[in-house]
């Protein structure tokens, strides 16, 4: 294996994550991983490998107490996968030997990993028993299947959110309330996007608490990924509208036929209108429209559970020398 520049390769790396299989593919992206390795993550050297069988993408850093270790690009949510391959056991075999070969780390960490995929089967047989190995905390996301349309879609959710959904229709259309689909395809474009986005969020509860996208690391993470996923046609922005005022969004993006839903806020003083429900509503409508298969919604959170049925769980493998 030898060395690589993760950002140089990211249109064939791209390519690898999509023919993986059972790993989260969006969360182990470029756009995802390398804005999170640059925004949220703290200071580490580059360990991101390509062999004969695909990509190991990593970082190298040293823990305040003094060991050296490798993780994944982003281990914010531990989301992201490392081992990126068609064929993960050969994968897996040429990194556990590039491993067995160094001596320049003392833990590794494998994430995004499903139980009973191919990668922690291969990894479970050929990491030498000398190295201790350690399962970490599952990390849960909420997936929607969009099969059938939006008539289908509707049919899976409770009569409650139906109902809620038709009430908050009625009174946005009272309103005034208008919805606008915003395709981005360049950098400058992704930035047009997000002074909008900014705008509402900060009009919201969360930037009043510090907890949503306007400040910080957060707010670098999205500023940084939103230019590649414009460049790659992936980004899908919709906006809630009134009069000549956007009073809220919903930010996500697709890759390899799913949805990943990313960010979503609105202006509290509209809170009344069920806005972010309708958003959630009318991305997935001109979602079906275009046949996307599958709705992630992300990490868990009580409400996403009544939008979804399915659950996708991933972990980490750590490993001591």
């Amino acid at each position: 294996m030898h060395e690589i520049d993760i950002a140089a390769v990211a249109d064939e790396f791209d390519r690898a994550v999509a023919a993986t299989p059972a790993i989260d593919r969006f969360c182990s992206s470029s756009a995802w991983t390398l804005a999170a390795s640059r925004a949220l993550m703290p200071r580490r050297s580059p360990f991101s490998f390509a062999g004969a069988s695909g990509y190991f993408a990593a970082m190298r850093g040293v823990h305040p107490a003094g060991f050296p270790y490798i993780e994944p690009l982003e281990l914010a949510w531990g989301l992201a996968a490392s081992l990126i391959s068609a064929d993960p056991e050969a994968l897996v075999a040429e990194v556990v030997a590039m491993l067995a070969g160094r001596r320049d780390w003392q833990l590794a960490i494998f994430a995004g990993l499903t139980g009973d995929g191919p990668q922690r089967r291969a990894l479970d047989r050929m990491l030498p028993p000398r190295w201790e190995r350690r399962r970490g905390t599952p990390t849960v996301r909420h997936v929607a299947s969009l099969d059938g349309g939006i008539d289908g879609f509707l049919s899976r959710r409770s009569r409650e959110l139906r109902k809620s959904l038709r009430k908050a229709g009625r009174a946005a259309t009272e309103a005034g309330v208008v919805f606008e689909h915003v395709r981005g395809n360049s950098a400058d474009d992704a930035v047009a996007i997000y002074e909008r986005i900014q705008r509402i969020e900060a009009g919201t509860w969360k930037a009043r608490e510090g907890v949503g996208i306007s400040v910080g690391p957060m707010r670098l993470f999205y500023e940084l990924m939103l230019p590649r996923l414009c460049e790659q046609h992936q980004q899908r922005t919709l906006f809630a509208r009134l009069g000549d005022r956007d009073i809220g969004y919903i930010l996500g993006a697709v890759f390899e036929g799913e949805y990943r839903g990313l960010q979503f806020s609105y202006d509290d003083d509209h809170a009344q209108l069920g806005i972010g429900s309708l958003l959630q509503y009318h991305q997935i409508v001109e979602l079906c429209d275009h046949g996307v298969a599958r709705y992630d919604l992300g990490t868990e959170m009580d409400y996403k559970r009544r939008w979804a049925e399915d659950v996708m769980t991933t972990e980490m493998l750590v490993v001591v020398r």
